[in-house]
């Protein structure tokens, strides 16, 4: 008799994965699990849902309490030395426990004794129900991430949901800082696969759609203010770590403080447009600040100034350093007039204004520079050789090369300024997907969130969701999910015949 399936979601307040349960339970016969990471009002949701059965849910922030028990440190030396997983890593690159908390300063014990109790929950967990599958998307805060890195370690299929850079393309992977592609390979070892079909979406205008859409206008940010007003959140500063010190009063103060800072920093910015493109220059896109991106895939370069220093002591004498900062970095109401300064005061230095085309600067460039993102890609497609100081699938094409140490940076941009780049390489990399890959719009799925299922356009999150709110969101999205259920069923039903 063959076993069903057992799987385990990770579910949040994003949802995505909530609607991929939800239309997959009718495609495959399996468990479904749910560990929940949600905040007190989609917690009663979840609670009481009818719409997915699953066989068990976990409240995460039910299980970690506030404590003044000392952590289990032999607990926690013994976790990193059976999973190589360094915890220190994870805890100073989590945006709620170190740099960009802006409400509450952790104490050491406090973080210590939240992984000791996470960790323990993630072991409780996978040994009672010892799922075949663990399903989610590319981690955003630590939790997700280790459990993610704890699967992997005890042999549990990780179905990772990764874009790859090609448009709206997906893939289902363990590893999201590779996408499973062997690092020793290059792009000609991939050769020979056959071209299923081409991705539709533009990258670049769904990406301007998606920023347009996420800016909250201001009645949208009035309507948020005011559900936020009259909904208690006493017991969520008390119990879910998160929300430590955001008393109403701390976040409204907070609110109006980032309202202009985001205006006096865009201000500043504004100034620094049009650069020439007739100079030799080397171009360096900086990343959003707070973003998996840097915090998950490149932890030992997080400060960029500091990264944008090295490179600048490292290109030859008569190239300059252009520097854009991300279009989207407004949503994070931009980094400070102090960041932009730094550097603004290295000599060879120039700061670009984020609306800036990254395209342009890309091709009338010598060379592409990045801390982890999609721009090297693009270099490859415009026939520019780049660098990237982060682990990722791209590095398999020739002329992406690889920091090793800050030591090698200057011939290693020597090395990179004269390598002749294989236009192809860029067709060959969208190639490698075309057989596993699917199409998931997931910029216009949190668009659909923001206005079906949260307050003010996605303004406040805490909100009582509807059965009637979620029905007229999954008859929504249903078209939006076509292709990842089917990827998802296939892989689940290829390893599992299903009784």
């Amino acid at each position: 008799m063959v076993v069903k399936p057992k799987i385990l979601f990770w579910l949040n307040g994003f949802f995505s994965y909530f609607v991929l349960a939800y239309f997959l339970q009718s495609k495959i016969t399996a468990d479904f699990y749910g560990l929940i990471d949600v905040n007190s009002n989609p917690k009663k949701f979840f609670q009481n849902q009818k719409f997915v059965d699953f066989k068990k849910i976990w409240f995460y922030h039910d299980n970690i309490k506030r404590t003044n028990k000392n952590p289990d440190l032999e607990y926690l030396v013994n976790f990193e030395k059976t999973y190589k997983i360094n915890l220190w890593e994870r805890v100073l690159n989590e945006r709620y426990f170190y740099k960009f908390n802006r409400f509450y300063q952790f104490k050491k014990e406090e973080i210590l004794s939240i992984l000791e109790q996470e960790l323990k929950l993630f072991e409780e967990i996978l040994d009672e129900i010892k799922p075949n599958y663990f399903l989610t998307y590319n981690p955003v805060f630590h939790q997700q991430k280790l459990l993610v890195d704890i699967c992997r370690k005890r042999g549990i299929r990780v179905l990772n949901s990764c874009r790859t850079g090609i448009g709206d393309q997906t893939v289902l992977v363990e590893n999201a800082a590779t996408l499973d592609l062997d690092l020793n390979k290059k792009i000609d070892d991939y050769n020979g696969i056959a071209l299923k079909n081409t991705v539709k979406s533009n990258y670049d205008l769904d990406h301007k759609s998606w920023i347009d859409k996420r800016d909250v206008n201001f009645s949208n940010k009035l309507i948020g203010l005011k559900d936020f007003l009259f909904t208690s959140n006493s017991d969520l500063i008390k119990t879910n770590f998160t929300y430590y010190g955001k008393s109403k009063f701390n976040v409204v103060k907070d609110a109006l403080f980032l309202e202009y800072r985001k205006n006096r920093n865009y201000n500043f910015l504004d100034k620094h447009s049009s650069p020439p493109l007739n100079v030799p220059y080397v171009y360096f896109p900086m990343n959003i600040v707070e973003e998996a991106a840097l915090l998950h895939y490149a932890p030992f370069y997080t400060d960029q100034i500091e990264v944008i220093r090295h490179i600048a002591k490292s290109i030859p004498i008569n190239h300059i350093l252009y520097v854009k900062e991300h279009i989207a970095a407004g949503l994070r109401f931009w980094n400070d007039i102090d960041t932009y300064k730094e550097i603004l005061e290295i000599p060879n230095v120039k700061l670009i204004h984020p609306k800036f085309d990254n395209n342009t600067l890309i091709k009338n460039s010598k060379l592409v520079i990045s801390i982890r993102g999609t721009s090297v890609l693009k270099a490859v497609k415009f026939g520019k050789p780049s660098i990237t100081l982060g682990t990722q699938p791209y590095q398999i094409i020739p002329s992406v090369f690889v920091i090793d140490s800050l030591n090698s940076f200057p011939q290693l941009i020597k090395t990179a300024l004269d390598y002749k780049v294989n236009e192809s390489d860029y067709e060959k990399f969208k190639k490698i997907f075309n057989i596993d890959g699917f199409e998931f719009q997931i910029q216009l799925f949190e668009v659909m969130r923001n206005q079906i299922l949260l307050s003010g356009n996605g303004a406040f999150s805490n909100v009582v969701i509807s059965n009637e709110k979620m029905n007229d969101f999954l008859i929504q999205t249903e078209k939006l999910f076509f292709e990842s259920v089917n990827a998802h069923t296939q892989i689940i039903l290829s390893n599992h015949k299903t009784p």
